[in-house]
């Protein structure tokens, strides 16, 4: 499965990498942060926020977004990148420079969150839950050479190189992604259910990420640390989700992840407060390390969520990950209202330390002790609303001769391992039969109940097959016959083969006979 996935791979699936190594590298301000620095990190992360609730807004109204959005997202890139530079070499107002300079990437950083997670959403769980954690590889990748340029070279990598990969990769992915008819929407209750599903994966990547960046201001480390620290703390928390994603045969909970990671972040802090703070670099950069994996399996199961549940990605995404940002945004504002009080008295820091171990604890408490609701006794008994992450080890048959996991891998974990939608409908049936209380939680998977139900009452002489059950449940999805290839990992003519079996079986002749039989 891996070997077929890696085939199909194309160097524009990830152009993530690009963007992520602008803001993480080519716009690194060393290790003495001025003024206009911080006002440019704030601007950066309060635009990149407005960006993302704005695309939230403008979803629900218009899908999917153009593809020169992708244009627009480099040109901002360029143009914020080239203002930075001309703000920090003294040919801008400080200021002006500075706000100008945040707003524009900020914008563009937004715009490109959201877009990049519409494509992966579009992708289908295993392919999302391997494209992200290798744009993130390679993005480390990118950095370290970026920061080993000299000066002249970086600018021009940054205004120039890096913004053009990142349009052009972005522009090519944009164009792959086939739109449903009609387009997913998300009401009231799919909001509700999103939120109450994943609030914890969620609230855990908001208190680490707070810390993360309140403690940087408290030793005035930019970005959370040196450069060196931290760029080997982003390279170990990819390697560690690259592994989770290839090797968990059952998924790997955020919740239980950050239960293993909270007694490693907690001890850690005990170094700058007993031996110093020439050891804040090595807890800044732990944070980090923390903060970014459960950070990408957070975007990864966002993705996969939208995808199972037919639900617009962006407004999942600013559901769910927009608190992260506003969390890191707070922390920010809050180590810079900080700092002049922790260079006066290192005092002061440790017992500001402490109050983020007490805080990371809480947020545990939380999200360990909350309330599960009552559940029912079948399949769902005792479940959490925490999203486990399935990877490719999941979904180890044969691409052609097993069922596939369908086009996602993310539930509750007391489904995990069943996430696929020709397993749903048991699992949302006997779910009904015990607790009505529970449905509005699995809507989509009710779908896929109906669907079910439907294809058994057409009585056919001979039954459509698991494959070819899957195959209508994309056909009606919206999907054509490359997508419906990538997605089950077959060739379009074997794609097109499971269609001719279908409408042979069910007397039809044509897609538009297809869906209006199950309309």
């Amino acid at each position: 499965k891996a070997k077929t996935l890696l085939h199909s791979l194309r160097w524009y699936h990830l152009g993530f990498a690009f963007v992520w190594a602008i803001a993480f590298a080519g716009l690194s301000f060393g290790e003495d942060v001025s003024a206009g620095q911080r006002l440019f990190s704030l601007s950066d992360q309060g635009c990149a926020i407005a960006a993302v609730c704005t695309a939230a807004l403008y979803e629900r109204h218009r899908m999917p977004f153009p593809h020169n959005s992708a244009l627009i997202v480099g040109a901002l890139l360029a143009a914020g990148s080239l203002a930075y530079f001309l703000t920090f070499r003294g040919m801008l107002d400080v200021a002006m420079g500075a706000v100008g300079a945040g707003v524009l990437v900020g914008a563009a950083l937004g715009s490109s969150y959201v877009l990049w997670q519409q494509f992966f959403a579009s992708e289908g769980a295993s392919r999302t839950a391997i494209y992200i954690p290798l744009s993130a590889l390679l993005s480390v990748v990118l950095s370290a050479v970026v920061s080993v340029l000299p000066d002249g070279a970086r600018i021009v990598c940054t205004v120039v190189v890096l913004p053009l990969a990142a349009a052009v990769s972005l522009r090519r992915c944009l164009r792959e992604i086939v739109v449903a008819d009609p387009p997913p929407r998300m009401t009231g209750s799919s909001a509700a259910a999103t939120l109450k599903a994943l609030w914890k994966p969620a609230f855990c990547t908001c208190a680490i990420g707070f810390v993360w960046k309140l403690v940087s201001h408290l030793f005035a480390i930019p970005g959370g640390a040196s450069f060196a620290p931290i760029l080997g703390g982003m390279a170990l928390a990819v390697a560690v989700v690259v592994l989770i994603e290839l090797f968990s045969e059952t998924g790997f909970a955020v919740l239980r992840l950050y239960q293993i990671l909270f007694p490693l972040i907690t001890g850690v802090f005990l170094l700058p407060t007993l031996l110093g703070p020439q050891f804040a670099p090595v807890l800044a950069s732990v944070l980090f390390f923390g903060f970014e994996i459960v950070n990408l399996l957070l975007i990864v199961t966002c993705a996969v969520y939208s995808s199972e549940r037919n639900l617009p990605s962006t407004q999942v995404y600013a559901l769910c990950v927009g608190p992260t940002l506003a969390a890191m945004l707070v922390g920010d504002v809050v180590g810079t209202r900080l700092n002049p009080f922790a260079a006066y008295d290192f005092a002061i820091v440790v017992n500001i330390l402490f109050l983020c171990i007490y805080g990371l604890s809480l947020a545990l408490f939380f999200v360990a002790f909350s309330c599960k609701g009552r559940r029912g006794k079948a399949g769902l008994e005792g479940a959490e609303h925490d999203i486990a992450v399935v990877g490719l080890s999941g979904e180890r048959e044969s691409a052609g001769n097993a069922p596939s996991k369908g086009v996602g891998s993310a539930s509750a974990s007391g489904l995990a391992g069943e996430a696929s939608l020709p397993a749903a409908p048991e699992a949302s049936a006997s779910e009904k039969g015990a607790n009505d209380g529970a449905v509005d939680m699995l809507e989509a998977i009710d779908l896929a109940a109906l669907l079910e139900r439907r294809m058994d009452s057409l009585a056919l002489d001979e039954p459509f097959s698991k494959r070819e059950r899957e195959v209508v449940g994309l056909v009606l999805r919206g999907n054509n016959v490359p997508a419906i290839a990538r997605k089950l990992y077959i060739s379009e003519n074997t794609a097109r083969d499971h269609m001719k079996s279908i409408y042979r079986k069910a007397g039809i002749h044509s897609r538009q006979e297809l869906i209006d039989l199950f309309d």
